[in-house]
């Protein structure tokens, strides 16, 4: 688009946008091209673009059994992916920690060459205090207080590092560039080794105090229910994570070691698979029921583990979860599914790295610019 055009979409003065367009011209973010006059009346507008191969940012999403790595441009791709296994043993931060930024180390050594920033968006499960860069609590991992940043830091002087919540990041990537692009309210249901949610108000994440916004897996539905990994009995995460799930097959299905093992048992017919993925069924209905109901929003996306093995929970859901919606909430807002999958979590990431990055050069110099970022 022109530079006239920026103006209108972001609400800023043609000479503040022109001052930043300039700005990041000179640094080669920016490139602006003369177009070709078709039966036009003077000087045809020059069109500003992105460049692509500049402000990659590194991003790592930490999950219970694997390690993903990932470079990520301005237009939301990732460029460079490498994921590893967690190492066998007890997943606990002195032994976790330091191989994960080894890891990160060399990942960030191999991409020498590149115009790569300097900041780099760290993706973990949890309740994380953003600004001391702590885990607060993580159900998934069983790690309190864990001060991973500082870890980082530590190790990595010459590197800055963004933390971010899992589902807020698919939430960020999902709404920026995947499922939910163009929606300005979006609700963000994760259902895997946890139950998570995510909300996107007016176009920004909605954090809560201490950004504890959407911990819905903890959420007791039933007090006398089976003990959660928080401590609680009952919780909404003992009836959907992937994990229980598979524990009460494999007492019925001993060869169900997996999801798609499980689904395949549900498609054969096998009573008791029906009747459980019947029930997880509801409980996800259940759960979009009560988030479309706090927050009206234009889209429920649903993402995580359990939806990306095969389409068997996506299709029970899109039959059973109109039925649990009160009649006024019915054709309020759209059911979606995650576009991304595992590496919507690197996108979320690296974008809020690179938005860290962009707002640093803009100089934060005054409340229109801030606004308009």
């Amino acid at each position: 688009m022109s530079r006239a055009q920026v103006a209108v979409r972001t609400g800023m003065n043609i000479m503040t946008v022109g001052r930043i367009v300039e700005n990041m011209i000179s640094r080669g973010i920016l490139q602006e091209r003369e177009t070709e006059a078709i039966c036009q009346v003077g000087r045809p507008p020059r069109l500003l673009s992105l460049r692509q191969d500049r402000l990659l940012c590194a991003s790592l999403f930490l999950a219970r059994d694997k390690l993903h790595l990932g470079l990520v441009n301005l237009t939301g791709q990732v460029t460079a992916y490498r994921d590893l296994p967690v190492p066998e043993g007890d997943f606990v931060p002195g032994r976790v920690l330091p191989w994960m930024t080894d890891c990160l180390e060399q990942f960030l050594r191999e991409q020498r060459g590149q115009d790569l920033c300097r900041t780099v968006g760290v993706v973990v499960p949890g309740i994380l205090d953003m600004g001391r860069g702590e885990v607060v609590f993580s159900a998934n991992f069983q790690w309190e207080g864990v001060p991973l940043l500082e870890h980082l830091r530590r190790r990595l002087p010459d590197w800055t590092f963004i933390l971010e919540n899992d589902v807020k990041a698919v939430a960020v990537a999902e709404h920026q560039f995947g499922a939910a692009k163009g929606f300005r309210n979006i609700v963000v249901l994760n259902i895997g080794d946890g139950v998570g949610a995510a909300v996107i108000l007016d176009d920004e994440i909605y954090r809560g105090r201490d950004n504890m916004a959407g911990e819905i897996g903890h959420i007791i539905l039933n007090p006398a229910g089976k003990i959660c990994e928080c401590g609680k009995a009952g919780c909404l995460q003992t009836y959907l994570s992937q994990r229980t799930l598979l524990a009460e097959a494999r007492g019925v299905y001993p060869q169900a070691a997996t999801l798609a093992q499980l689904f395949a048992l549900y498609r054969q017919g096998e009573t008791f698979a029906r009747a459980m993925m019947n029930q997880v069924g509801e409980y996800v209905a259940i759960a979009v029921n009560l988030l479309a109901n706090t927050y009206a929003p234009d889209v429920v996306l649903l993402c995580g583990s359990m939806v990306r093995q095969g389409t068997v929970l996506q299709e029970i859901v899109e039959d059973m979860y109109q039925e649990k919606l009160n009649q006024y909430m019915k054709d309020t807002f759209q059911l979606r599914f995650e576009r991304f999958g595992t590496t919507g979590h690197l996108i979320g990431g690296g974008v809020l790295a690179v938005r860290q990055v962009l707002w640093d050069l803009c100089g934060r110099r005054t409340t229109e610019e801030q606004d308009a970022l």
